[in-house]
């Protein structure tokens, strides 16, 4: 079981399931029913969890 991640949360790395989908010139992480998108902070890379893109 699985429990949903509420979005707005920032994580440093993702579960190595993710894909990388590129919606509307946009890069996405989608780890099953959770989708992430890339943040730069400074050098660092975060992953924030977003809605599903449409």
């Amino acid at each position: 079981m699985t429990t949903a991640v509420a979005v707005g949360t920032a994580v440093a790395t993702l579960p190595p399931t993710c894909s990388n989908v590129v919606i509307n010139n946009v890069a996405y992480q989608q780890c099953g029913p959770t989708w992430y998108q890339p943040q730069y902070v400074g050098a660092q890379v975060q992953y924030v969890v977003v809605n599903p893109p449409r």
